[in-house]
């Protein structure tokens, strides 16, 4: 999680999707799925994704603030630039991120499901967990990081008195939420019966 070497600089966290490419084009090539770097890749995935949750959303409200670039550093203004006390910068792009980066735990957990079926109480958390974070950018507060008469999604300021800033500029942070989104095929849901039911 760094740009140009500078380790208090955050980017996107793509670790996931990474992963779960290596694994499929690795699959592809040999024929066979090799579960075992799924499996080992996971659970250092588990801990990145600990570390971010906690990170980047200080209250717990899944939206995630601060230290986000964006892979191409798209914000509007220099987010790497300190605040002033008690400001929060609210990311659309980061929440977006994290959003993404549950889908593809997702993906992951399930395809270890078929093999070890404990992994589908963590596919059911990584589940909530994208619901809860689609909930918090659309409805946290108000209305999210949307803005309903502009059907776009901003950026937000978190000022001293706690009250939110929409940041009202047009700029692709407000496109990325639409790259937070996957699809379960009803056969892989049919094979997994408690991830099916909860």
């Amino acid at each position: 999680p760094a740009y140009e070497w500078n380790f208090s600089d955050a980017n996107p966290p793509v670790h996931a999707w990474a992963a779960w490419r290596v694994f499929k084009i690795d699959q592809r090539i040999k024929g066979k799925p090799d579960f075992e770097f799924l499996e080992r890749v996971f659970h250092k995935l588990l801990m990145n994704f600990t570390w971010w949750v906690n990170r980047e959303d200080s209250e717990g409200a899944n939206i995630f603030e601060g230290g986000f670039l964006g892979l191409d550093n798209i914000g509007i203004f220099n987010r790497d630039a300190k605040l002033p006390s008690g400001w929060l910068l609210e990311q659309s792009d980061g929440t977006s991120w994290m959003a993404m980066y549950c889908l593809n735990m997702l993906k992951i957990a399930l395809q270890l499901a078929a093999v070890d079926v404990t992994y589908e109480d963590i596919a059911s958390k990584f589940f909530e967990h994208v619901l809860h974070i689609a909930d918090a950018i659309n409805h946290y507060e108000g209305s999210g990081l949307w803005g309903e008469g502009d059907g776009f999604y901003y950026d937000r300021l978190r000022v001293a008195e706690g009250s939110h800033v929409l940041v009202r500029v047009r700029s692709a942070v407000g496109l990325v939420p639409l790259f937070a989104t996957d699809t379960v095929q009803q056969s892989t849901i049919d094979i997994h019966p408690g991830f099916k039911k909860r």
